[in-house]
């Protein structure tokens, strides 16, 4: 007869619901697994009286968090509610209170993750968060667990599925920006409020969390250079695939030599890149390190049986051993300049129809050292241009002299590039 320890839920939404579900139904695979008997005490929601599809025989559920926290029936305590500031209280209370935390909520370990693992260290329990990252794709796994001997120089990511599926179906549908987002809010794969994919901030906070365990320092949200993909214009879209290529929203973690340069930002993915070929709500991270080479890992990114998946894993883990405490950050790297990394560049340039333009503007990059490798035009008098891996303020500073020529109507669009040999 195994031990038994009691689980305390806060959340019952997607992700929530199917944990709870798995916990019930399935204690006995998970008690074999963890060496000890997982039982879902207690669970904490918002509102207590709206019809649930899952079933909770013999576990109490009320709107009080707090109280499920100091509850002693409860040993280990799982946060899916989601939010910043409530979230990470209640977290910390349990913490001090020595009781192990999982969570899938990445906004709340962007703003204050560096404290909470403090803390757990403090108190020798473990705060494990793989559901907060890649959902089933057990990214953070890959960095806290298996890759423990490398040096890791860089990764670059697509680790937010609403976006993708946006950039998707404006490549393969045509369409603009605003009718892929409609288009994806109605299949439910965008909230109503879809600012924090769209603008990029779920990657970003996504990639924070990466990275602080890829370089082993403590990095803040601020580090991250962030630009969503509201700005994207159908137009880039279809240059993107007339150069054989698709924008996507990719997250960059680059070792310089001053730091570790971060950023999450709109870029056209070539044939050749791992990243290529990654669709719709799929997620991907492509890492290099001194010793592995370079790992790629892809798979479902989002979706509540896939993250639910990881944080199922994350309770296992958390019942074997629940005074693994977290390693806090032991070196100080800074945040890079990400204009110094070098990587190829794709613009887009309005001509005014004088003949020649295409190859005046081409000219002008390659007397400013930007060698161009690919061109295509586009409807509107555009032209679209492909470069040799320079650096990004290059990129950015070449776009003053094409301004001022009198062949150009005005730089559209400045992206980074990946891939393509």
């Amino acid at each position: 007869m195994t031990a038994v320890v009691g689980v305390g839920l806060i959340g019952l939404g997607t992700v929530g619901a199917a944990v709870a579900r798995r916990l019930v139904a399935e204690w006995e695979m998970l008690g074999r697994r963890a060496g000890v008997t997982p039982a879902l005490r207690r669970v904490a929601v918002r509102d207590p009286a709206r019809p649930r599809e899952v079933a909770l025989p013999r576990v109490a559920l009320d709107a009080d968090p707090e109280g499920l926290v100091d509850d002693d029936a409860v040993a280990v305590v799982v946060e899916v509610m989601g939010g910043v500031d409530r979230a990470t209280s209640l977290m910390a209370r349990a913490l001090r209170a020595g009781k192990p935390v999982i969570t899938a909520n990445k906004a709340a370990l962007a703003a204050h993750g560096l404290e909470l693992a403090a803390l757990a260290a403090d108190r020798g329990v473990s705060l494990r968060y793989e559901a907060a990252v890649g959902a089933g794709l057990p990214v953070v796994a890959l960095l806290r667990d298996s890759l423990r001997g490398d040096r890791v120089s860089s990764m670059a990511m697509i680790i937010n599925g609403t976006t993708n599926v946006i950039l998707s179906r404006m490549e393969t549908g045509g369409i603009s920006f605003a009718e892929a987002l409609a288009e994806a809010q109605a299949r439910g794969f965008a909230e109503a409020d879809p600012s924090a994919d769209v603008d990029g901030h779920d990657a970003a906070a996504k990639l924070l969390l990466l990275s602080r365990l890829a370089f082993d320092s403590p990095l803040t949200i601020e580090s991250v250079d962030t630009t969503g993909i509201g700005a994207v214009d159908a137009a880039d879209v279809a240059c993107a695939r007339g150069l054989g290529g698709a924008v996507k929203l990719v997250g960059h973690a680059q070792r310089t030599g001053a730091g570790v340069a971060l950023s999450v930002r709109p870029t056209v993915v070539l044939p050749g890149h791992p990243l290529c070929g990654v669709d719709d709500a799929e997620n991907a991270l492509v890492l290099r390190s001194d010793l592995a080479g370079s790992v790629t890992m892809r798979g479902p990114g989002a979706g509540g049986d896939s993250t639910a998946s990881a944080v199922l894993s994350d309770i296992v883990a958390t019942l074997r051993a629940p005074g693994h405490a977290p390693e806090l950050p032991s070196n100080n790297l800074v945040a890079g300049d990400d204009g110094a990394v070098e990587r190829r560049g794709y613009m887009r340039v309005r001509l005014r129809g004088v003949a020649e333009a295409g190859e005046l503007v081409i000219q002008a990059l390659e007397d400013r050292g930007i060698p161009v490798t690919a061109s295509l035009g586009a409807p509107g008098g555009d032209l679209a241009l492909l470069t040799d891996p320079v650096q990004r303020k290059m990129l950015e500073r070449a776009t003053e002299t094409l301004d001022s020529l009198a062949v150009v109507d005005g730089v559209q669009t400045v992206m980074d590039c990946v891939g393509g040999g």
